[in-house]
């Protein structure tokens, strides 16, 4: 099986890899403009990240915005080519910036390796996610572009839905819980929360069809 990070030669470059070989020169407006694509993205997956740890004592949004300013400083460091590389190379930067702010909540400076694991852990598994509900749609190595432009467009979708929507989804599918604990978790009944995930399904549907 061909490896999506893998750039096929016959395929003119991307969009995306336009912009992240712009970026590499440094070009800040391609910067500017491939971190803007990745925002809802990493808000996602740092929404994921947050849930265990400070869930209400922090904001997705503004973690998003300190990795992005941390990518603008450090573009010189990114070695890749590929949208897949560049969303890899995110990710570390989120878990940096998660496991920051979980220990200055915790009140120490010391790193704990078990806690970057466990971040590293929900931030894999809400990327995951996003790949399985793209994979039996997208498998052909040429499609290797809109696999990687779909699945930010799927974290955007995610990022738009009302957030009791998102919340069943996420609880669901990234965390993996049942649905009697998926209730407890939201403070309502299985039947409720099993009606909320089939609209939330739906209408996670309807929006990405909508793009």
């Amino acid at each position: 099986m061909d490896n999506p990070s893998q750039a096929d030669p016959t395929q003119p470059p991307s969009r995306m890899e336009q912009l992240i070989d712009a970026a590499r020169t440094g070009d800040g407006d391609a910067l500017g403009e491939l971190l803007h694509n990745y925002r809802r993205y990493l808000v996602f997956l740092a929404r994921t990240g947050l849930h265990h740890h400070m869930q209400g004592k922090a904001d997705p949004s503004d973690i998003a915005q300190e990795v992005c300013l941390a990518a603008h400083g450090n573009i010189a460091d990114f070695r890749g080519e590929t949208a897949e590389e560049f969303a890899g190379w995110l990710r570390g930067i989120l878990t940096n910036t998660l496991a920051m702010h979980v220990r200055k909540f915790l009140g120490t400076e010391k790193r704990d390796p078990r806690l970057e694991q466990q971040l590293n852990q929900s931030i894999a598994s809400a990327t995951g996610f996003l790949q399985s509900q793209l994979a039996g749609n997208m498998t052909s190595p040429s499609q290797n572009f809109a696999r990687n432009e779909a699945f930010l467009q799927l974290a955007g979708a995610l990022e738009g839905l009302p957030d009791d929507y998102r919340r069943v989804i996420v609880l669901r599918h990234v965390e993996g819980l049942p649905f009697a604990d998926v209730a407890r978790a939201m403070g309502r009944s299985v039947d409720s929360v099993e009606k909320l995930w089939v609209r939330g399904l739906a209408k996670l549907k309807t929006t990405m069809g909508d793009q």
